[in-house]
């Protein structure tokens, strides 16, 4: 195995699902061809699984890896890494053409929104790697099995935010982050402030503290794509006339998702008085 099919399929682990988009975000690869020399012996020995899903706004479609149960294990024997904390999938590995079934049915539903989700989850990685922090912890929506996914409670009831990664400093005398994700992939108004006002009384009820049992304040980071800039414009009107701006200004980032990818802690949008919080380049 090459040193690229090793980074790869431990990208895999982290993300569960990785596209050729994600591959060049990665610097693995800067073909456009799923039949490459990283992925193919990969498909061929069934260390991970191939399929293709329907591109954003059902225009063509894009080929999707996952990790099967085969490499999971081989990350876990070569790396030591628990299997319980390996983000695999049940369905057998190598290249599955027309299948359908629930499973498949997982990873295909929506998986525009995966795809962006993860491209932000990539960019934030290959960022705290510049910091003196380290990242402790991350749960990822669509990975329901045991204690990996999002579920938080809020007034009895459960939600799922896209993601909630966990960050801690070498210097043990520096602040802890936590930042719960959530990625705005439709242009629906109305939907997105409900789901920025319920992270609000999330953040007043403690929703995030009361699950992983830590004390200090947490941050939200609302995602934004190119197709719905306007329409963000517009949410973060109305938010700045409403009495929550006061949580939304000083524990909220709003980022378009180019400009995380270009350089994730100058594209945080933060409106609070203070100096952004956020570990910095060292």
């Amino acid at each position: 195995m090459t040193p690229k099919q090793s980074e790869f399929l431990l990208w895999l682990a982290k993300t569960g699902f990785l596209t050729n988009k994600h591959l060049k975000q990665l610097g693995l690869s800067k073909l456009s061809s799923s039949n490459h020399k990283i992925t193919k012996d990969l498909l061929l020995n069934g260390f991970i699984g191939r399929i293709m899903v329907a591109s954003g706004f059902g225009i063509g479609r894009k080929v999707v890896y996952f990790l099967a149960k085969k490499g999971a294990d081989f990350i876990a024997d070569m790396h030591g890494i628990p299997l319980e904390e390996i983000a695999y999938n049940s369905v057998k590995g190598g290249i599955h053409r027309n299948e359908t079934g629930e499973e498949m049915a997982v990873i295909r539903t929506n998986f525009s929104h995966k795809e962006a989700y993860i491209t932000a989850f990539i960019a934030f990685y290959q960022y705290i790697q510049c910091t003196d922090y380290v990242i402790t912890n991350y749960k990822h929506y669509y990975q329901r099995t045991g204690d990996k996914g999002t579920t938080l409670r809020l007034n009895h009831k459960n939600f799922r935010p896209d993601g909630i990664w966990f960050m801690e400093s070498i210097d043990q005398t520096a602040p802890k982050y936590v930042l719960v994700v959530e990625v705005h992939r439709h242009s629906d108004r109305k939907h997105i402030i409900r789901q920025l006002l319920q992270q609000v009384e999330a953040l007043k009820q403690r929703s995030v503290q009361n699950r992983f049992g830590f004390e200090h304040p947490y941050l939200v980071l609302s995602v934004f794509c190119d197709e719905n800039i306007k329409v963000m414009q517009g949410v973060l009107e109305e938010l700045k006339q409403m009495p929550q701006w006061e949580y939304l200004e000083n524990y909220f980032f709003f980022s378009r998702l180019e400009d995380l990818k270009a350089d994730f802690c100058n594209g945080l949008g933060y409106f609070g008085r203070i100096e952004k919080p956020f570990p910095k380049k060292i």
